[in-house]
Formats: C-alpha cells, sequence, structure tokens
C-alpha cells in the first residue's frame, strides 16, 4: 500500500501552440503515473482543465481542487504537476499558489519537469529560482498572446473568417476553415426574413411565425449539428426566435458577402474579458464570400427595421406599413380602422396629433391613396423608361460627368481670391480688424463647405458610373413592374424611400436612388445639347407632378 495520497492536475490550451502534442492530456497523465508509481505515490484523483489559457486561475477543476483541499477529511495532500507551466503562466499567481496558499494548507506540491518538490525544497529553491521559471512562463504566455493577436489582425484584414463558429446561413469550407460558404439547409430562412421585413412584417411578428412553423433558431440549429455552441441569449421553451435575434440578422452585412471583424478584444493576456471597440477600429472587407441576400435588400430591410412598422389585426403586414410620414411634422402615420355602413374603412393619420394632438390629422384613407399611388407609378415608369433609351446611346467612360462641380469649383476659386484681398484691404484701412476677421472667418467656412460638396459629389459620381458598368438592378430592372395594375407592397419598398402626407391630401413621393437619377437625367440631357447644338426638347425631369392633388418627387 502506497502511504502518500496525490492528484493530478493536467491542463491544456490553444495557447500551447506547437507543443500542443507534448502537453496533451494523455501525455501529461502519463508521465504523471509513472512518477507516482517510481516515488510510491498513490493518485486518488485527476483534475482536467482542457481549453483553459494558463493566465488565469479562474478554472473549473482548479477551483474544485482547491475546494478539496480546504476541507479537513480531505482525499489527498499532495498536488502532482507535469511542469509549473500545466499549473499557471502568470508568476505572480502561480508564485502565491506555491509559496503562500500550499504551505499554509500542509499541502506538497511537486512539478516533475522542474525537478521541484516542495517536501526536499530549500530556500533557493522556493524564492529564487521558482519565481525566475514562474517569470518565464508568464513571458511566453504574453509572447503566444502577441503572436496569436497579431495572426488574427492579418487574416481579418485578409476577408478570412476567425470565429469559432460560422454565422448562420453559413458554414466553413471543408478546403478552407478561414472561408464561409452558404449552409444551403438555411439559406431559405435567412432569405424569409428578410422577405418579411421588406413585406412589412415588425421583427416580433416574423419571430412568431418562424416559431409556429417549427423552425429552429440558430441556437438550437448549431447545438443539433453537433456543435458546443454558446449563444448570447437564452432559449425560452416554445419562443426560440426572439424579436433581437431577427434583428441580428437582419443587421450583419455577413449576408450580403461583407466580413466584418474585430468588433471586441480582450483586455490584455491575462484578462480575457471581452471589451466593445469603437466601430471606426472594426476590420470590414467586402465580397470575400458568397451573399445570401443583394444589397438593395439588405438596405431596404435596415431601413425598414429603424421604421414603425404595423399589422392587421389578423397579423398580416399592411400595405403601407413603414412607409408613410406627415409631411409638415415628419412623424410616421398610424393605422385606424373604422367600420362605416357596417363596412371597415382604413385610414392612416399623423402620430404626433394621435398620441399629443401637437399637428393635425393629416388623415388620408387607404383606397385614395392606392389611386394616387397608381397614377404616380405609371408616371414613374414612364420617365424611367425614357431616361433608360437615353442612358443606353451614351459613352459611359467619356460622359458622365457632373456639371456642377465646375460651377462648385469656380465659386470656390472666387471665394479663395477674396480671401486673399482682405489683407490688403486691411492694410489700406478700408475694413477695420474686426471686419477683416470676420470676413475671413466667413470665407473660410465657404470654402469648407464648398470642398465638402465637391468631394460629394465627386463620390457620387463614381457612385453612377459604378452602377452603370454594373448593370445594377434599381436603374435597369423595372419591367417587372409595368405588368401591375397597381403598386404592390414589394414594388412600394422596392422604388420608393418614404410617402409624405400633407394636410390637404397631397402626396409628396420620394423614389430611392433620387440622387443618381437626377445626376443620371441631367447627364443625359447634357449629351444631348452635345450632339445637336442646336435648340432641342431635352428629356424634362419631373421633380413634382400633380395628379388627384398629389405630388411626385423623382430627383
Amino acid at each position: 500500500m502506497f502511504k502518500n495520497k496525490a492528484c493530478m492536475y493536467l491542463r491544456l490550451s490553444k495557447d500551447d501552440g506547437i507543443h500542443s502534442e507534448s502537453n496533451s492530456i494523455t501525455n501529461q497523465r502519463e508521465l504523471i503515473q509513472s512518477y507516482a508509481k517510481n516515488n510510491e505515490i498513490e493518485l486518488v484523483k485527476e483534475y482536467v482543465d482542457d481549453g483553459y489559457s494558463g493566465t488565469t486561475y479562474d478554472r473549473p477543476a482548479l477551483k474544485d481542487l482547491m475546494e478539496e483541499i480546504s476541507k479537513k477529511n480531505r482525499a489527498f495532500d499532495i498536488i502532482i504537476v507535469k511542469d509549473l507551466s500545466r499549473f499557471g503562466r502568470d508568476y505572480i499567481g502561480a508564485g502565491t499558489y506555491i509559496q503562500k496558499i500550499f504551505p499554509q494548507l500542509h499541502i506538497r506540491f511537486i512539478s516533475i519537469n522542474d525537478n521541484y518538490d516542495s517536501k526536499n525544497a530549500d530556500m533557493s529553491d522556493t524564492n529564487l529560482i521558482l519565481p525566475i521559471r514562474n517569470f518565464i512562463n508568464d513571458s511566453y504566455a504574453r509572447d503566444i498572446s502577441n503572436k496569436v493577436k497579431s495572426s488574427q489582425k492579418m487574416k481579418r484584414e485578409k476577408g478570412e473568417y476567425i470565429g469559432s463558429f460560422a454565422p448562420y446561413g453559413y458554414k466553413k469550407s471543408e478546403e478552407n476553415k478561414n472561408k464561409l460558404i452558404v449552409d444551403e439547409n438555411v439559406s431559405d430562412i435567412i432569405k424569409s426574413i428578410f422577405d418579411m421585413k421588406l413585406q412589412g412584417y415588425s421583427s416580433k411578428a416574423i419571430a412568431e411565425e418562424l416559431n409556429d412553423l417549427g423552425i429552429d433558431s440558430p441556437k438550437i440549429y448549431k447545438e443539433n449539428q453537433g456543435l458546443n455552441y454558446k449563444g448570447g441569449f437564452k432559449v425560452k421553451k416554445g419562443r426560440n426566435w426572439s424579436a433581437k435575434a431577427i434583428n441580428r440578422i437582419i443587421e450583419n452585412e455577413v449576408y450580403i458577402g461583407t466580413m466584418l471583424q474585430g468588433k471586441s478584444a480582450t483586455i490584455n493576456y491575462k484578462n480575457k474579458k471581452q471589451i466593445e471597440k469603437d466601430k471606426r477600429d472594426w476590420v470590414k472587407v467586402e465580397d470575400t464570400h458568397e451573399g445570401i441576400i443583394s444589397k438593395e435588400v439588405f438596405y431596404i430591410a435596415n431601413r425598414m427595421l429603424k421604421r414603425d412598422l404595423y399589422n392587421t389585426k389578423d397579423k398580416k403586414a399592411d400595405l403601407f406599413s413603414g412607409m408613410l410620414f406627415c409631411k409638415d411634422c415628419n412623424s410616421p402615420l398610424v393605422r385606424r380602422v373604422v367600420k362605416y355602413k357596417e363596412k371597415e374603412q382604413v385610414f392612416y393619420i399623423c402620430s404626433k396629433y394621435n398620441k399629443e394632438k401637437s399637428c393635425t390629422r393629416h388623415s388620408m384613407k387607404k383606397e385614395d391613396l392606392e389611386e394616387i399611388l397608381t397614377g404616380i407609378f405609371e408616371g414613374y415608369l414612364v420617365f424611367h423608361e425614357n431616361l433608360y433609351q437615353k442612358i443606353q446611346e451614351i459613352d459611359v467612360s467619356k460622359n458622365i460627368t457632373d456639371t456642377h462641380i465646375g460651377i462648385l469649383q469656380r465659386e470656390k476659386e472666387m471665394t479663395q481670391n477674396l480671401l486673399s484681398s482682405l489683407y490688403v484691404d486691411l492694410k489700406e484701412d478700408i475694413i477695420s480688424k474686426e471686419e477683416y476677421q470676420m470676413f475671413r472667418e466667413n470665407y473660410l467656412e465657404q470654402i469648407t463647405k464648398l470642398n465638402e460638396n465637391i468631394e460629394y459629389r465627386k463620390k457620387k459620381q463614381e457612385t453612377v458610373k459604378e452602377h452603370i458598368r454594373n448593370n445594377e438592378s434599381w436603374l435597369f430592372d423595372l419591367k417587372k413592374y409595368k405588368a401591375l395594375t397597381k403598386p404592390d407592397r414589394l414594388s412600394i419598398v422596392m422604388l420608393i424611400d418614404k410617402i409624405l402626407v400633407g394636410e390637404n391630401k397631397e402626396i409628396e413621393v420620394i423614389f430611392n436612388h433620387q440622387e443618381e437619377v437626377a445626376f443620371l437625367e441631367a447627364m443625359a440631357n447634357n449629351d444631348e445639347r452635345e450632339k445637336t447644338y442646336k435648340k432641342q426638347t431635352p428629356l424634362q425631369f419631373i421633380t413634382t407632378q400633380k395628379t388627384v392633388e398629389s405630388e411626385v418627387c423623382y430627383g
């Protein structure tokens, strides 16, 4: 019978890098078992922390070990480790345990590879050699941590995915674990979520619909795939999907093929607590993988996410949900249903008036709004088709120029000349020092604004060029809407930004991509003038069109 009773403590983490094979749990166990047998020590317990860093002492098995040795009737008086780095890589923490805590509890500590046994150790071993070795282990942990962070940073910047689990809707490629590929099993669920948001469903209504259909939430789906996944939200029985889960999906740019990583970081190599990073420090790389939905759908869905969406009593989406706003106070319009002659009538009123009576009603019947909008759509489609024909005749590489940029640049030059002449006026006593300072500040402010406007229009010019080169759907693909006898929900959200309702029932429709469309129309007219050099009838770009007391804004 062995007289001495001991436990073995084993630890392995990703921090071990290339040494993971020699430090494997099996290797540690066999070494300790051999040592115990040769030294007539009986091993009665085993504590294993697999996957935990040595820079922290908040480890479940280590906590259990400490709880056991704190008991009066503990099962052992000896702790054996392969080496000091297995116990901990923080030299201050390791020193506290080995030099203070264990001696106070009369625990014998043995580190095999370090040839350290507290029973036989002298002062130089305990007070000099151990701290040095612990310090070396600590330095090693810091070095490994820095190398890992550097490697992760490079991968993020190249658009490689470094997360432990692929986002819902994707899976890691078997050929390249840093590459995302579409998970065909659930990609249709992602599309359905975005479709329902475009249709006008609230995030809560979408979650309820998915729950009613018995579709697994991302957390449950990953668990069913055999992944040891821990989500940030607890799953309630019968309520697997939540509005927050829907919002997270809709806001995630990963679904348009964009990789957005580095949103959080650990405080340091010892403290693994995650802290949120400034958005400016996030690493964003576009077109790193196949998108599940289009960029157009993504941006419109996110616009709807920020608006108040209302559904009917039977949980169906309203045709104008999230699209109607008061023309005077810009507040959303709310849906109201009244019974008139045993028939229900749907109308919309200003939410600010409805809540606090600080605006006027701006009431509009749904059937009247549909009739007005039908006429506006017809006009828009005719205008757009004419513009499309004009654009087809233009040499994109040569003729896409914003003439207004030249006007702004000339205005900037004039302002700069006025600024330069101020000092002369001051010297010749034409203006006072106070006037000089006032004029100078005004001119500088004007120049700053002009620079910003010029830069903005240059970027918009390049965006339009890119849109034409890529033949983007918003510019060219309107044929599918021509067959509609009246606008449906999808055509409304895909073509319109918002609909403004005036107190006198006038309607102003603001279409999507108005600035791009206005730019293209101006460009088409410029090209036509260059070709004819004589009086002509250019394409009229309608900014306001009266239709049944309505007005439409195309650009």
